[in-house]
């Protein structure tokens, strides 16, 4: 079985401590800024290796396009001996984040640098990796991976784990569910003495309880072990390519080598 390479991506604060970890880092300190150019905040000097990832916090949808930016990003990653882009693009489809990435998929390319993209913005570069987000909700997650593989290919493929905490009532016909924090999840734990299980088929944990109105409620959340296994599956089933919040793994960094590299 193929290694699942796994990117820890970090804040510039958390940059020295994750990298004692092991695992190659994600750089969380750029953005697309004013002018549509190339921002950084907080990342030292001394910063090598790994990969960048370019928010789209804070884009004036009304700017005007540039290609400057696709080579603000080919002089920092050459600078830094980055050898890929993640766009944490996060604020909805945006014609020009469609245009930037079209552009930055085939320049890039040229130099081997890597670009990876939300599914939603898969069809403007077609050799670009394609971000498949771990927090599916609905059906079995061991087939939703296998779709998603299916329709990309292990080559273009790569998970971009994020956490369940979503509460809902039940019966939920509309679908829609409610995020919550962290915090708020932790706290309604506790407020109820919350008794979880595990769901082998949506891989993640669940409790249900009532609330004020008398409705059932149903929480389903991810944490640490149910991470882990969701990244153990997405390896058996073929993925190479993993990225995953320093905040999230800092408590398993030994757990996460087992499953990712043995």
């Amino acid at each position: 079985m193929e290694e699942l390479r796994t990117y820890i991506c970090v804040s510039p604060a958390e940059t020295s401590k994750a990298s004692q970890s092991g695992f190659p880092l994600c750089h969380m300190a750029y953005r697309i800024g004013q002018g549509f150019r190339l921002y950084r905040s907080g990342i030292g000097i001394n910063v090598k290796n790994g990969i960048m990832l370019l928010s789209d916090y804070g884009l004036d949808k009304t700017a005007e396009y540039s290609s400057i930016l696709v080579h603000d990003i080919k002089r920092e990653c050459d600078i830094r001996n980055f050898d890929g882009v993640v766009c944490d693009f996060e604020n909805g489809e945006n014609e020009m984040l469609r245009r930037f990435i079209s552009e930055a998929g085939k320049y890039l390319e040229k130099f081997g640098i890597k670009l990876y993209v939300p599914i939603s913005y898969a069809d403007a570069a077609p050799t670009a990796h394609v971000l498949i987000s771990s927090a599916a909700t609905g059906g079995s997650f061991k087939d939703y991976l296998n779709r998603s593989l299916f329709m990309y290919g292990p080559e273009r493929a790569a998970i971009y784990y994020e956490p369940l905490s979503i509460d809902f009532a039940l019966p939920a016909p509309s679908g829609e569910k409610d995020k919550i924090s962290r915090s708020e999840l932790y706290s309604l734990m506790k407020r109820l003495n919350a008794v979880s299980y595990y769901s082998r088929e949506l891989g993640a944990y669940y409790f249900t309880y009532r609330d004020d109105q008398n409705r059932n409620r149903f929480v389903l959340y991810d944490d640490y072990r149910s991470m882990l296994k969701k990244l153990g599956m997405a390896r058996q089933i073929g993925y190479l390519e993993t990225f995953l919040l320093y905040s999230d793994a800092c408590d398993c960094l030994d757990e996460l080598k087992v499953i990712t590299r043995e």
